[in-house]
């Protein structure tokens, strides 16, 4: 196939997910903007961070006042499965430019990864991948640009109607990860300790504590059953 057989390819290929983030990227404008959030803010987390899901928790834990750091952490603990990603697609860019390879890492989301893996076999052109990549990316940062112009035209008393949307994706995230009992335990166990954190004014510390205490519980339970 030619460059641009593989770009229409990857176009073509991605948009199931332009359709998905458009409406989902609107939400996280929408949100972000009724959070008190400056535009120009919520306009570069969606540009730099490109993060899906951590990016309505990012807001949601702005919104709380934890610290800069305990933010960060969060975040990073959150897409940590992306080295798995990077490990699983590594040896189909083994001939790309280490340029070309840090572009697609910034632009590797779930559902981009998804389509990769899922081409892998027959092979990943750099104008296939980038196309794929690209065409998710501007549907979510054109969404963000349109709900943050909606948040601002509409008051509070409307757009806060979609504060469901938060907890409804972090539900909708637990129940797709959790697939099975130690990963659901290491979700309830992170959850509780999170909230246990929260109810002693402890958010910063509730939330770290949470996320590695829930994955290393988790984690070794599972390799204790593999044992025995």
């Amino acid at each position: 196939m030619t460059s641009k057989s593989w770009i229409k390819k990857g176009i073509r290929d991605a948009f199931p997910i332009i359709t998905a983030y458009f409406p989902i990227a609107i939400t996280f404008g929408v949100l972000s903007a009724s959070s008190a959030i400056p535009n120009d803010i919520t306009f570069l987390i969606s540009a730099w961070i490109f993060a899906g899901g951590a990016q309505f928790i990012l807001i949601s834990l702005a919104a709380t006042g934890i610290s800069f750091e305990s933010m960060v952490v969060t975040i990073l603990l959150v897409n940590a499965r992306h080295i798995l990603y990077g490990t699983t697609l590594g040896a189909a860019l083994g001939q790309w430019r280490e340029k070309h390879k840090w572009l697609f890492a910034f632009g590797m989301t779930d559902e981009v990864y998804a389509v990769a893996s899922g081409q892998a076999k027959s092979g990943l052109p750099t104008p296939y991948l980038f196309s794929l990549m690209l065409g998710a990316y501007i549907s979510w940062v054109a969404g963000t640009l349109v709900g943050i112009w909606l948040g601002n035209i509409f008051p509070a008393s409307i757009t806060n109607i979609l504060n469901f949307a938060m907890p409804a994706l972090f539900t909708a995230l637990l129940f797709n990860a959790a697939r099975n009992r130690y990963q659901g335990i290491s979700a309830i166990i992170g959850g509780l300790i999170a909230t246990i954190g929260t109810i002693y004014h402890e958010n910063s510390l509730g939330l770290v504590a949470g996320s590695l205490l829930g994955a290393t519980i988790g984690f070794l339970l599972s390799r204790k059953n593999k044992e025995a």
